[in-house]
């Protein structure tokens, strides 16, 4: 972070140039360095439907298992207080990165910018701040082995060779988006093997707030006080959310790693395996008859649909008579 100027009549600082304690800059990647993702990839097929939240639930788990991404949580979010809106919050931020176009870039420096304030001291008395670059890059890094280790419960099978090569390119689009420093981020699946396996190895630890999400999972949803008869809402929403609860905590714990569940300590069976896969294959069978217009969020639907209409116009763009006529003249 640059210092505060004291001249009046100083430059305003490029975000693009200023440079943070760690060495990288705030803005690291041009837009014309970011590719976009393609609303008819796979990462749009599957980050659009809405069991993603679940997954995601795995990755954000895993996020603050990181000690100075859970340390900084711990002290500035408001997951305790709002978690709804907080949950409601972050997937609007996804939504914008896979599907909002040219607004994903604006959305990753709104994003950067709205961190770098995040800073303090941690127990120790070390400085910490929640654009370290190690850190900040591990956020985005966990969607990848989630999306991984989901695919049976939401594709039925493993993916192929070619797909997780696929997924992990989208993945480094994403981070460029997001403005992750990309020196050192793995560039092939088997290099990130090897980052993750020494994350978990060496990394990772059973942080407080990592803990209290996985209880949070199992609790009734908190209800605003200042819902008219709050306690028969809030009797009422517990009973009703009790399936949605055990979906959510069994997706969330059996998309990790065991190895992730053992620094936590959370235990897992062969049935609570077996009811999670009941209960993806009921929802695979759900979506293959469902309107996607139910199956997807919103912005994800309207995005693929948008493309699908923009890919059929060009294919009979290609029907008109100049280009048959251009065709005729190549023969």
């Amino acid at each position: 972070m640059t210092a505060v100027h004291d001249k009046a009549d100083a430059a305003p600082v490029d975000p693009a140039d200023e440079v943070l304690p760690g060495g990288d800059h705030l803005i690291n990647n041009a837009d014309d360095e970011i590719e976009l993702i393609s609303p008819d990839s796979l990462t749009a097929e599957l980050t659009g439907h809405f069991t993603f939240l679940p997954v995601n639930g795995a990755a954000f788990v895993m996020q603050v298992m990181h000690p100075i991404i859970g340390d900084v949580v711990d002290k500035y979010s408001v997951f305790r207080t709002d978690p709804l809106g907080r949950a409601i919050r972050s997937t609007d931020s996804v939504m914008r990165w896979i599907y909002g176009g040219t607004e994903a870039l604006e959305e990753g420096k709104r994003l950067r910018k709205m961190h770098q304030p995040l800073q303090m001291r941690n127990a120790d008395g070390k400085h910490i701040s929640a654009l370290n670059p190690e850190a900040y890059a591990w956020v985005i890094a966990t969607a990848f082995p989630t999306l991984l280790s989901s695919a049976p419960l939401l594709v039925g099978r493993q993916f192929s060779v070619v797909e997780q090569r696929e997924l992990l390119e989208d993945n480094r689009r994403i981070a460029k988006i997001v403005q992750v420093p990309m020196k050192g981020y793995p560039t092939t699946v088997e290099e990130f093997g090897e980052y993750f396996d020494d994350f978990v190895e060496n990394k990772l630890v059973r942080h407080p707030v990592a803990v209290e999400l996985i209880e949070q999972m199992q609790a009734a949803p908190a209800i605003p006080r200042n819902i008219p008869a709050r306690r028969l809402v809030t009797a009422i929403a517990a009973k009703a959310s009790i399936p949605l609860q055990r979906f959510n905590y069994l997706t969330t714990v059996g998309v990790m790693d065991p190895r992730v569940r053992e620094i936590l300590g959370v235990t897992w069976s062969d049935d609570e395996q077996r009811q999670l896969e009941r209960m993806h294959a009921v929802v695979r069978g759900a979506y293959r008859v469902l309107p996607e217009r139910v199956t997807y969020f919103p912005l994800a639907y309207h995005a693929r649909r948008h493309h699908d209409a923009i890919v059929a116009m060009k294919k009979r763009e290609k029907q008109g008579a100049a280009y048959a006529h251009a065709r005729r003249g190549v023969e």
